[in-house]
């Protein structure tokens, strides 16, 4: 899923193109710029869709779902890289029996400390050493029978989509916590770039919470500051002993991209503030 171009796009799809076994695959890239011709570029030949305005995520993974045919669907968005293994680890976690499957998000520079926080303030819950009891389910992919039972998603929504279709799933539908499944996330490499993507988020969480009825921008602007403590506490419990070092180093930028956040909740959204 493509929105304008990334410098990541063809890595994206690379990263799909060179796995075994072999899958059906669709970019759906919506705005500005050709994709087709970045693709060309890297010597990829994939079946592109293309749409002049800008698809929410939601219209996106439609888009894609229409277009094929296969009966398990995944995504991976433009700023993402599929590690070896992604598309095996979830066709046995399916054969398995599992309706749906979640995937673990590793940090595309761990070393640079302002990328790490950034990665760590959003998806500590994320990393492939999250206890399974407290691992946030996304990154997922689903039976297509999914799709046909409980609809498509909303294309309504800037973020928050997959949250809002996981609500119609039966317990027993949820998607189940597979760390083998692993996808880099390229995020934020220095503290503008940071504060500015952290900011957008918490405008965008206080929309999508807004449209399927959640938090008031006051709760989720709190919640954003008083959850850099449990960030860390769990950052130093999941991630690899001889990395947490770099938690304690990251941890002011945390609560910097923290309070971004809940500048972001409290300045976005429709609705009642108080």
């Amino acid at each position: 899923m493509a929105y304008g171009i990334r410098p990541t796009l063809a890595a994206a799809v690379s990263s799909i193109v060179s796995q075994q076994p072999a899958a059906e695959i669709v970019v759906v890239h919506s705005g500005n710029g050709d994709a087709r011709e970045t693709l060309a570029r890297a010597g990829l030949d994939v079946r592109l869709i293309r749409s002049e305005t800008r698809l929410f995520p939601g219209a996106a993974r439609n888009a894609g779902i229409a277009a094929t045919r296969a009966p398990i669907v995944a995504f991976l968005a433009d700023d993402c890289i599929a590690q070896p293994g992604w598309i095996q680890a979830r066709l046995t976690a399916h054969q398995g029996g599992a309706a749906s499957v979640a995937s673990a998000l590793l940090c595309h520079q761990p070393g640079n400390l302002v990328a790490l926080a950034a990665h760590l303030s959003l998806y500590t819950r994320r990393l492939p050493g999250a206890a399974p009891d407290l691992a946030l389910r996304y990154g997922a992919s689903y039976m297509r029978t999914l799709f046909e039972r409980y609809g498509r998603f909303r294309e309504d929504m800037e973020g928050g989509e997959d949250t809002e279709f996981h609500m119609r799933l039966q317990e027993a539908e949820q998607p189940v916590w597979r760390p083998e499944v692993q996808t880099v996330h390229t995020g934020a490499e220095t503290i503008g770039e940071f504060l500015k993507t952290q900011t957008q988020r918490g405008r965008r969480m206080v929309q999508s919470l807004n449209a399927i009825g959640g938090q008031k921008n006051t709760a989720v602007a709190k919640n954003a500051i008083a959850r850099t403590r449990r960030i860390v506490v769990e950052a130093l419990r999941f991630m690899p002993a001889d990395q947490r070092w770099r938690v304690y180093l990251a941890t002011p930028l945390i609560a910097l991209g923290n309070l971004a956040y809940a500048r972001g909740a409290l300045s976005g959204g429709e609705g009642d503030r108080d």
